[in-house]
C-alpha cells in the first residue's frame, strides 16, 4: 500500500509541477513566489501570504486555476489509489515545499506562513507521518 501511495504522489507531483510552475514559466506565479506574495502550504495548494490586494485580482484568478487543476490531479490520485484526496494533498505538498527554495515561503501544518531556511522542517518520517514545520524559533540569550 505505501508503495502504491508512493507512486501516485511521483505521478501527483509530476502532474502538480506541470499544472503550476511549468505552466508560469516565469510568468507572474513564479515571481509571485520569488517575491513572498504567495507560497506553498501544507495542504497541497498555492496560497497568499498575506490578504490579496485588489490589484492581485490577475494573480488570484491564476491561482485559483492551478489550485483547480491541483485538486483534480489529487482526487484522481487518491481514487487510483483507494488514499483519500487530503492525503495525497499532503504528500503532494511535502514534495513541493522540499523543492521550494531557501527564501520563499510557505505554510506549514499549523497554518502557519514562514521563510524556508535549512532549519525549516520538511520530511516524512520512517512511520509515515508528514512534518511540515517553520523552523524552530531561536531563543533570545
Amino acid at each position: 500500500m505505501k508503495r502504491n501511495i508512493f507512486a501516485a504522489i511521483l505521478v501527483a507531483g509530476a502532474l502538480v509541477a506541470t499544472s503550476a510552475a511549468a505552466i508560469d514559466n516565469n510568468g507572474p506565479v513564479d515571481k509571485a513566489l520569488a517575491a513572498g506574495v504567495i507560497g506553498e502550504q501544507a495542504d497541497g495548494y498555492l496560497g497568499f501570504v498575506r490578504t490579496p490586494t485588489a490589484a492581485q485580482a490577475d494573480l488570484q484568478r491564476r491561482i485559483n486555476e492551478i489550485n483547480i487543476r491541483r485538486r483534480g490531479v489529487f482526487n484522481e490520485a487518491a481514487k487510483v489509489n483507494g488514499e483519500t484526496e487530503d492525503r495525497v494533498a499532503l504528500l503532494s505538498a511535502l514534495r513541493q515545499i522540499t523543492k521550494t527554495p531557501n527564501g520563499e515561503y510557505f505554510q506549514d501544518t499549523t497554518r502557519t506562513w514562514c521563510m524556508k531556511s535549512s532549519e525549516s522542517q520538511v520530511m516524512q518520517t520512517n512511520d509515515d507521518v508528514v512534518v511540515i514545520r517553520c523552523a524552530p524559533l531561536s531563543k533570545a540569550n
